[in-house]
């Protein structure tokens, strides 16, 4: 289902790379934005310059996308930096689920559900370790 399976340790881990990443992101997106509300009034080569520069945004935005899919995370809202984890509470696939100013990743919910349904994970019945589950592979292992 799933390339990876979160610990909560792991994911921590794993939130400096993923705020420098939605930082780098927001930029380029603001930069495409700025290209794109010149081009209509562009002609010739400031024309091509700009959509030249908003292929090389697009393809950024793209890469860094790629980038948090390749670490095994879902970007589910640029804006508000929301970010699920793939990770086993209780016995059952959920989301771990951090939000940009969180210090941590304290939360989760099913993975039917969304930001709505969180709950802490002091709640959780428990937070099993992926290899809690014999069978199940995880990469690198």
């Amino acid at each position: 289902m799933f390339a990876r399976i979160f610990t909560k340790e792991e994911a921590d881990a794993l939130l400096p790379e993923i705020r420098r990443v939605l930082a780098q992101m927001r930029k380029a997106r603001i930069e495409l934005q700025e290209v794109q509300s010149q081009l209509p009034e562009a002609r010739g080569l400031k024309r091509r310059a700009l959509e030249e520069e908003a292929r090389f945004l697009l393809g950024s935005l793209e890469a860094d996308a790629r980038h948090l899919a390749s670490l095994g995370v879902l970007l589910k809202d640029l804006d508000r930096g929301l970010v699920d984890f793939p990770a086993r509470v209780g016995g059952e696939v959920v989301f771990l689920c951090w939000q940009e100013g969180e210090p941590e990743v304290a939360h989760y919910h099913p993975l039917s559900g969304g930001f709505a349904e969180r709950r802490p994970l002091g709640e959780a019945p428990s937070l099993l370790p992926p290899e809690a589950r014999p069978g199940e592979r995880r990469p690198g292992a």
